[in-house]
C-alpha cells in the first residue's frame, strides 16, 4: 500500500525541493514498512542531495525490516527510510560543499564519521569513536532522492554502471578483508558465498590468490563462485569441509580464510583447516557469540585474526574504481535480480533466499 507520509525531520526544511514529494521505503513502526510518499529533503550545510539510480539490498536492511533483536538494539529511531548501499547523481549541493557539484556520478559510504575524535584525526574515520551509519541512524537510499553528508560521497568514473557502483560499499568490505590476508600466490578459502563472500572471491582473484576454495551449501551460489574465480567448490552438506580443505592443500591447510558466513560451525571448521602461521579475516556477522579454542585455533598456530569493518575512506574506493574501470575486477555476476523500488517487498524476500545474489532496486524505474 502506498502511504502519504510527511517525515517529521523534513517539516522545517527550505529550498526549492521543499514540499516536493518522492517515493521512499519507510519503516514507520516496528510492524510496518511501506512504500510512502514523503517530502524530498533539502541538503543542509556539508550535505548533498543524490538522485538515487541504484540501491542494493543488504542483510542489515532485512534486520531493520524484520525489526529483530539487532535492529531493536542498534540505536535506530523510527520513522526511518531504509537502505544504505547506493549510487546516483548529485541533484543539489548544500552550503559548505566545495569538492562536489551538481551532475557528479557518485557512490555512498555507509560510515558517517564525526571528524574530530582521535580515530578520525589519525586517518581511521571508518571506525570513528562516534560513528553513525547511513540508512541506520539517518534516512537512507531506498527512495527517489537521498540526503547524504558530503564526507561520505565518492565521485565515480563515467565508465562504471550505477548497479555496479551500488555494490562498492559491500565490495569494499570484502576487498579489504582479502587484502588483510595477503592472498597473492596463496591458497585462500572463502567460507560462505552469500553476496559478500562472492565479492570476496572476485577480490581474491584480482589480488592474485593462486588457489581459491569456496565453501557454501547452495549449489546456485557455488556456480556463481566458479564464475567469479573459485578454483574449487566445497558443499559442506556433502563433505567435511575441514578435511576437504586439508586434502586440497596436501594436508597443511589453507594459507588464509575469509569468514563470510556468520555460522559458528563453519568458522570452527575453517580454523581446523587453517595452516600454521595462517591468517583469517572476518567480514561476516553471526547471530550468536562464537566460542573458539584459543590454544589450538590461534595461539599454537600463531594465527593472525583480523576483523574488517567497512572500507578505508576513500583509499579503498579509489582502488575499486581503478580496478573496475580497467575491467580487472568483475562483480557483475553477483547481481542476480533488478527490481523497481515499488517491488521492495519482493526484493527483501528474494534476498533471504539461498539461490539469490545481490538484489538491486532502481527508484527511477517507478517513473
Amino acid at each position: 500500500m502506498l502511504q502519504q507520509y510527511l517525515h517529521p525531520i523534513y517539516s522545517t526544511m527550505g529550498g526549492k525541493n521543499f514540499m516536493k514529494n518522492m517515493l521512499a521505503v519507510v519503516k514507520t513502526t516496528p510492524g510496518d514498512t511501506s512504500l510512502s510518499k514523503v517530502v524530498v529533503p533539502y541538503p543542509s550545510y556539508g550535505e548533498v542531495l543524490i538522485r538515487v539510480c541504484a540501491a542494493a539490498i543488504c542483510g542489515t536492511d532485512i534486520h531493520i525490516y524484520d525489526w529483530n533483536a539487532w535492529a531493536q538494539n542498534a540505536g535506530i529511531s523510527l520513522p526511518l527510510i531504509l537502505g544504505h548501499e547506493c549510487s546516483g547523481v548529485i541533484e543539489e549541493v548544500g552550503p559548505g560543499v566545495t569538492n562536489l557539484q551538481v551532475g557528479d556520478r557518485v557512490a555512498v559510504d555507509t560510515h558517517i564519521p564525526c571528524g574530530h575524535c582521535r580515530l578520525c584525526l589519525t586517518g581511521r574515520q571508518h571506525i570513528c569513536q562516534n560513528l553513525k551509519l547511513f540508512g541506520v541512524h539517518i534516512d537512507g537510499c531506498f527512495a527517489d532522492y537521498a540526503k547524504v553528508p558530503a564526507t561520505c560521497v565518492h565521485r565515480l568514473s563515467d565508465k562504471i554502471p550505477f548497479p555496479i557502483a551500488a555494490l562498492f560499499e559491500p565490495l569494499g568490505t570484502a576487498f579489504r578483508g582479502v587484502q588483510a590476508v595477503n592472498p597473492a600466490g596463496k591458497t585462500v578459502a572463502v567460507i560462505g558465498c552469500g553476496p559478500i563472500g562472492l565479492l570476496a572471491i572476485a577480490s581474491a582473484r584480482v589480488l592474485g590468490a593462486a588457489k581459491i576454495i569456496a565453501v557454501e551449501p547452495s549449489k546456485t551460489r557455488l556456480q556463481l563462485a566458479q564464475t567469479l574465480g573459485a578454483h574449487y567448490c566445497v558443499d559442506p552438506m556433502q563433505i567435511d569441509p575441514g578435511a576437504e580443505l586439508k586434502r586440497l592443500t596436501n594436508g597443511y591447510g589453507v594459507d588464509a580464510f575469509i569468514e563470510a558466513s556468520g555460522n559458528p560451525i563453519a568458522t570452527h571448521q575453517a580454523f581446523q583447516a587453517l595452516m600454521k602461521g595462517g591468517k583469517a579475516a572476518f567480514i561476516g556477522l553471526g547471530a550468536k557469540p562464537l566460542e573458539l579454542n584459543i590454544g589450538s585455533d590461534i595461539v599454537f598456530k600463531e594465527a593472525t585474526v583480523r576483523g574488517i569493518h567497512g572500507r578505508l575512506m576513500f583509499e579503498t574506493w579509489e582502488t575499486l574504481d581503478n580496478l573496475v574501470t580497467a575491467e580487472l575486477l568483475n562483480v557483475g555476476p553477483v547481481i542476480t535480480h533488478t527490481l523497481p523500488l515499488s517491488d521492495f517487498d519482493q526484493g527483501i524476500n528474494l534476498a533471504r533466499l539461498a539461490y539469490c545474489g545481490k538484489v538491486i532496486l532502481q527508484p527511477q524505474g517507478d517513473k
